[in-house]
């Protein structure tokens, strides 16, 4: 935790403390875990999916490689695992980018919690 963290703990209140506690920073598999609930979790378990069957299709195009001894099938096969392992890649990127929003959108929501509690005392 860092000096601005511990600033920051020290001035909330009981109240907020609890909710900074039940509410706080939940880990990588935490965050992972919240991309399938929401609004949007329908929508990644899809393309969670839809990374799964590309790594299918992206080994098996892999293992074609191995077994062929024509250069110009090598070459369109490996052409095939490259473009599936970049597609899988930006599925991963996406789920990254929507990973960071959700902290960041969840922090805005506590602090718009606090200015209310703030308003209303």
């Amino acid at each position: 935790m860092s000096k601005l963290d511990q600033m920051i703990e020290d001035a909330l209140g009981e109240e907020d403390r609890a909710l900074f506690q039940r509410f706080g920073e939940r880990g990588l598999m935490g965050e992972t875990a919240a991309l399938f609930t929401g609004k949007m979790g329908w929508w990644n378990i899809l393309s969670s999916l839809i990374q799964l069957a590309l790594f299918a299709a992206a080994i098996f195009a892999a293992m074609k490689i191995l077994t062929l001894e024509d250069p110009v099938l090598v070459m369109r096969w490996g052409v095939a695992a490259v473009v599936l392992f970049m597609a899988m890649s930006a599925i991963k990127l996406v789920h990254w980018q929507q990973m960071q929003a959700n902290r960041i959108i969840r922090e805005v929501k506590r602090l718009e919690l606090q200015l209310a509690r703030a308003k209303a005392a």
